[in-house]
């Protein structure tokens, strides 16, 4: 072989590379509902929140991007198909995983039936001499609760935000990274799921008679019923899907990304959105205590899995094989 030829990479590291690690992602968690189809049955879900937040803000951008073009009259043939190929192929990980995850959970409880509740509960108890969300109801007001809900509830749409923000910016390189985290967290998740079915405090029946005083919370604003119903009717699975907690791992990868792209949200004020953020996260993980929706237990797990998930995107890209790593050098004869 002459020195310097090349010969193509194994076509597996072809079709890695046109994928990308995000679609890589995605498609072996669709192999993973294919399977469970197969063997438990079962039907897909297509109108869960996350679901339509995440498609509406993809069509939302390929729609103002071409309205941005057309009043400054710069739109010209082809443009609308190079624009929605673009967000496409951004923000189709982010759609199509909300999507896997919201009919992966289904199957929560199934593989192992038996939940761990009885085993968090003692071990919060063991740290801590009582039950978090116990304690916390004690001194539980209607004002506090409203905002504990806006808190809890927001724990998708700031992430959206920060994310939609990076994309109106074209930082397609930081929006992607941000959305490798995320797609391994909600893999990751839903496998500890199956493993660990649990559900909150607020459905354990000890604590459901005489343990949480009040029994039942309220809130000035009526924030917290509406939200309560909403979860339960979209989510009637929650017995199964407490551990580790999501919420509280997204909200770790929504702070570490906020405040390293703060000044992607706020170019003027550069740390603004990163002390917004701030402020957000801890709220919100102290919400999932106070509202009974986790145990302590669920909290650290869900802390280690966002530190697991913001640790492996930054390799996980560096690594995946691309489109300049195609072609290989010939050993020299």
């Amino acid at each position: 072989m002459i020195l310097g030829e090349l010969r193509r990479r194994p076509p597996i590291t072809r079709a890695l590379a046109w994928i990308g690690p995000d679609f890589g992602l995605v498609i072996a968690f669709l192999a993973t509902l294919v399977v469970l189809l197969v063997i438990y049955g079962g039907t897909f879900r297509w109108k869960e929140g996350p679901i339509v937040i995440s498609a509406g803000i993809g069509a939302g951008l390929i729609a103002l991007r071409v309205l941005w073009r057309v009043v400054r009259r710069e739109l010209r043939a082809g443009d609308l198909t190079t624009i929605a190929r673009e967000v496409l192929v951004d923000w189709g990980p982010v759609i199509l995983i909300m999507w896997l995850f919201q009919n992966l959970e289904t199957y929560t409880g199934i593989i192992r039936s038996t939940t761990i509740d009885d085993s968090l509960y003692r071990a919060d108890l063991a740290i801590f001499g009582v039950e978090p969300s116990v304690w916390l109801s004690s001194h539980s007001t209607p004002l506090l609760t409203d905002y504990m809900s806006l808190a809890y509830g927001l724990y998708f749409i700031t992430p959206m935000v920060l994310a939609t923000a990076l994309s109106v910016r074209k930082r397609r390189a930081d929006f992607k990274l941000v959305s490798t985290a995320v797609i391994l967290q909600l893999g990751l998740g839903f496998l500890l799921f199956l493993c660990f079915p649990a559900g909150p405090p607020r459905y354990y029946e000890p604590l459901l008679h005489g343990g949480f005083q009040p029994p039942q919370l309220h809130s000035y604003f009526g924030l917290f019923e509406l939200q309560q119903g909403a979860f339960d009717s979209a989510d009637p699975l929650r017995m199964r899907s407490a551990f580790p907690s999501l919420h509280c791992s997204l909200a770790l990868i929504t702070l570490y990304y906020s405040v390293r792209y703060s000044e992607a949200v706020f170019p003027n004020h550069p740390k603004l959105w990163g002390r917004i953020v701030t402020v957000l996260v801890v709220s919100l993980w102290i919400s999932v205590i106070y509202l009974r929706h986790h145990w302590a237990v669920d909290i650290a797990a869900g802390l280690a899995l966002g530190s697991t998930a913001i640790a492996l995107a930054p390799i996980l890209r560096r690594r995946w094989p691309r489109d300049r790593q195609i072609w290989i050098r010939a050993p020299t004869t």
